[in-house]
């Protein structure tokens, strides 16, 4: 057993796992908060309003009738706007007190609907379903994800920032220089989430011909 539990840290160590999840800890329990969305959201579709679910379309892009029958602009603009709405939420909160408690929960509330768009898929459609998440959705989705991951560590760390000056025992120093780091953090953020959606457009005009639903 010892022998067992010392090459497993050996192993961690080599890699230095252990020193990147100390050093990331927001990013870790970002990427956790919507996958653990995702899962509760692909195993609780007989609980959600599907009605309310297509209402929030223009979020998730869950209407895939609409978008198979879309314009490779169309599609672009779409799936651009999809992301851009929860970066400029996670953006507003970055700059507020309660940004750190918040940013989290809507990075849930992403996985969540991505969850139940998958779990729609499958239930509906089966391996039609499945074969058109992986083959045209997901590839746009996981770049999207990456980029509104580090999008919230970064607001996360500023909120904080942003908090301390708040509170009575606060410090007095001028955030404008980490605001200008922000903020150049903020469009390699965009950017990312601009290649995503081309991405999706891509994915889309190159498969979408094999499925009708």
């Amino acid at each position: 057993m010892k022998k067992i539990v010392h090459k497993i840290s050996t192993f961690l160590d080599r890699y230095e796992i252990i020193s990147f999840g100390k050093n990331n800890r927001i990013l870790i329990f970002l990427i956790l908060c919507m996958i653990s969305g995702m899962i509760i959201g692909s195993v609780s579709l007989g609980t959600i309003n599907m009605e309310l679910m297509h209402k929030l379309d223009f979020l998730f892009l869950n209407d895939f009738k609409e978008r198979v029958r879309s314009s490779g602009l169309d599609i672009f603009i779409s799936s651009f706007s999809s992301v851009v709405i929860f970066a400029l939420v996670i953006e507003m909160c970055a700059l507020s007190f309660w940004g750190s408690l918040v940013i989290p929960l809507i990075n849930f509330f992403r996985g969540l609907g991505l969850g139940i768009a998958s779990g729609y898929l499958y239930l509906i459609y089966g391996l039609k379903g499945i074969a058109f998440y992986i083959l045209i959705l997901l590839p746009g989705i996981f770049i999207s994800s990456i980029g509104l991951i580090l999008f919230s560590s970064e607001s996360i760390k500023f909120s904080l920032k942003f908090a301390k000056i708040i509170l009575p025992k606060g410090n007095s120093e001028s955030l404008w220089e980490e605001l200008k780091k922000h903020m150049h953090s903020s469009g390699y953020a965009i950017l990312i989430l601009l290649i995503s959606s081309v991405i999706d457009m891509g994915f889309m005009a190159m498969f979408s011909r094999f499925f009708e639903f």
